[in-house]
């Protein structure tokens, strides 16, 4: 016998503020006006709104942003990935969840707008490292070492740039950005390759050595 999920009443409801807000954030920006509009859209009372969203509006960005990732994991673009080497497999997951976050280009530029501001910037590098990760596990990647986290870190980069792209040129400079950007990390992971020691081997190298150097200061 199945159970339900005793979360999924929640998240229908978050999905469903975070559409009603996302009516109103193009013109208001991503704010309590916004979240109290959405609010008032559904019916839903003060003490409900805080259930859902009790960190407002910045609960509201971050539904809104998982919702966009949702793409990713959809029957149809597992499809699409069968047969593709990783690479295109990243240029396609990259492409594919910056035209889910895009579609409303109004609503995009609010919430990057919101996302830029230093008191969300914790928040921002959470959802784009979690965006990362969902794109490098469905390329096929299962690397634990260091290469883990860069990776990560890569694709965050590519996704903040080209979205401002996007926002500012348009879709074809969106896609020539991530391929450039895709081209450029696998030109230094051939140099990398190529190197008798890898950069990040010298990094920790020298970490070891200053903190030794460190530690034996202080004991003298």
């Amino acid at each position: 016998m199945s159970h339900p999920d005793p979360l999924s009443g929640l998240k229908a409801a978050e999905s469903r503020l975070a559409q009603a807000v996302s009516a109103y954030i193009p013109t208001l920006g991503v704010n309590r006006q916004s979240l109290e509009a959405g609010m008032r859209a559904l019916g839903l009372s003060e003490g409900e709104r805080d259930l859902i969203a009790p960190h407002g509006a910045a609960d509201i960005a971050a539904i809104l942003w998982r919702e966009h990732d949702s793409v990713l994991l959809s029957a149809e673009t597992a499809d699409r990935l069968s047969g593709m080497k990783v690479r295109e497999k990243i240029g396609y997951l990259i492409n594919l969840r910056l035209d889910a976050g895009a579609a409303d280009e109004k609503l995009a530029t609010r919430l990057m707008g919101f996302f830029a501001l230093p008191v969300h910037a914790a928040l921002y590098h959470r959802l784009l490292w979690q965006t990362a990760d969902t794109i490098w596990r469905l390329a096929g990647d299962k690397a634990l070492d260091e290469n883990h986290y860069s990776k990560r870190v890569i694709v965050s980069g590519i996704l903040t740039t080209a979205m401002m792209s996007r926002l500012s040129r348009g879709r074809d400079a969106q896609v020539e950005q991530v391929d450039r950007n895709i081209e450029q990390v696998m030109a230094y992971e051939k140099f990398k390759a190529k190197l008798p020691v890898k950069p990040e081997e010298v990094l920790l190298n020298v970490a070891k050595s200053l903190g030794r150097l460190r530690f034996r200061n202080a004991a003298a």
